[in-house]
């Protein structure tokens, strides 16, 4: 008996190895359980290979961004010389402008009467009436859009900006102020041009005519209509309208013949 003893404890020291070593595997994670036979940990499972080259793959610091349209760095250099990049189209000024001052402007001051001024190489006309017993001629220049005019006992003075034509005439010690607008009414060839491009606003009864002692304007409105006197016997009537077939009309059995008024010409 006192032989087997040694091996009985022996045994029992083995079979209290195999429970607490038992014990200890089952408490360790799955990933660092000692693999059978007492072996070096398992290693975790390694990624699939499309993930690891996903992974490794170099981002490329010029692509562009989802929801980002990509930009063409050699776009300049493809640009033709002497050429800007196109801009917005929304970005545009506001207002409309008119190419050139020479043309006819009419309009209105403050007194009702109309007014038509014609432009032409720097040189200007313009006539004033009311239709009733007021008229005025006034002759001179517009230069960098500055009217500047005048006439017997008046002076008419003014800027044109845009598509308005603004200022104001002084006749002794009254003044009006006043506006116009450009009047693009195309001219017929066959018709002297009294501005550019454009039909004639402003007519005055010949030479020969006033020589025989009558006088006479008119303005031809946008509208088509006509208004302008006519100097009979010294004395100021409302002018017949002209006929446009032959710029003539007749005043108590006398015709009277009219020209277009071009600055400059007289």
């Amino acid at each position: 008996m006192k032989r087997l003893t040694p091996l009985l404890t022996l045994l029992s020291g083995a079979v209290t190895a195999a429970v607490l070593f038992t014990m200890s595997a089952q408490a360790s994670p799955p990933g660092t359980q000692p693999a059978a036979g007492g072996g070096a940990p398992a290693a975790a499972p390694a990624p699939p290979a499309d993930v690891a080259a996903d992974a490794d793959a170099e981002v490329d610091p010029d692509a562009a961004t989802p929801g980002e349209e990509p930009t063409d760095p050699d776009a300049d250099a493809r640009r033709p010389a002497g050429t800007s990049p196109p801009t917005d189209p929304d970005a545009s000024s506001a207002g409309t402008e008119v190419a050139s001052v020479e043309r006819n402007w009419i309009g209105e001051l403050e007194n009702g009467a109309t007014i038509a001024i014609t432009v032409k190489d720097g040189k200007a006309e313009a006539y004033v009436c009311d239709g009733r017993s007021m008229e005025l001629w006034l002759s001179g220049t517009v230069r960098d859009g500055k009217i500047e005019l005048t006439g017997k006992d008046a002076k008419l003075t003014g800027v044109i900006r845009g598509d308005r034509a603004s200022g104001e005439m002084i006749v002794g010690v009254r003044r009006w102020k006043f506006t116009a607008r450009p009047d693009d009414t195309s001219a017929d060839e066959a018709v002297v041009k009294s501005g550019s491009g454009t039909a004639p606003a402003i007519y005055r009864v010949t030479d020969e005519t006033r020589k025989a002692g009558y006088d006479g304007g008119w303005i031809m409105r946008p509208d088509g209509t006509q208004i302008g006197i006519v100097t009979w016997n010294g004395k100021p009537i409302p002018a017949p309208p002209l006929d446009p077939a032959f710029n003539s009309t007749v005043v108590n059995g006398v015709t009277l013949v009219a020209e277009p008024v071009v600055p400059g010409a007289r």
